[in-house]
């Protein structure tokens, strides 16, 4: 085995929102890699080194997205829940390519971009739903719906119930737990 480490100088492009071309000066410790130098299999090293240097430095997990960068989109879409937002909108709140985004949220949540914000919207709709008196199209507004028939289709698949019934449910045990209006005959 070898104690001494070799250097060699990349020049690596991120593609994404912005172009940056960044020089990363990579010292090969791996014994993987050495192997590969030696077997003159310089573009198997070289890959295998920029993904290990990357996964440590770029915050990208094993299979997904960073949490910093997961942490970005997941504000970006608690503050706009009103708003359209797209796929490239997230991916430039995790500075990525739509596609390569796309790729690793999936990885890093288990789900796509899309099936996330709908998700996202829903949740915040039984919040105002149970918390709230306002009207149901207000409230499909308030989570990004163009319609109140939309936003009532999207509800019941993901909830097997109407906004309105889940309301009332939700209303429900705060009428029963309330006091009875009080008589003045008393």
């Amino acid at each position: 085995m070898r104690d001494e480490m070799t250097d060699l100088e990349i020049t690596v492009v991120a593609g994404g929102a912005a172009l940056d071309a960044v020089v990363v000066r990579l010292r090969f410790a791996d014994r993987r890699v050495l192997e590969q130098l030696e077997r003159g299999q310089l573009r198997d090293a070289i890959e295998l080194v920029v993904s290990q240097h990357l996964a440590r430095h770029a915050g990208a997990a094993p299979g997904g997205l960073g949490p910093e960068r997961l942490e970005r989109v997941r504000v970006l879409v608690e503050r706009s829940l009103d708003q359209p937002l797209h796929v490239e909108d997230l991916a430039a709140a995790a500075h990525m390519s739509a596609f390569h985004f796309s790729r690793l949220f999936k990885l890093a949540t288990g789900q796509s971009p899309h099936a996330y914000l709908t998700q996202q919207r829903v949740e915040r709709a039984k919040e105002l739903l149970a918390e709230s008196r306002l009207p149901l199209v207000h409230i499909a507004s308030a989570v990004g719906f163009q319609t109140q028939g939309h936003f009532t289709e999207v509800f019941r698949r993901h909830t097997c119930t109407t906004p309105r019934r889940f309301r009332l449910a939700a209303l429900a045990p705060a009428a029963r737990a309330a006091p009875p209006p009080s008589s003045m005959a008393d």
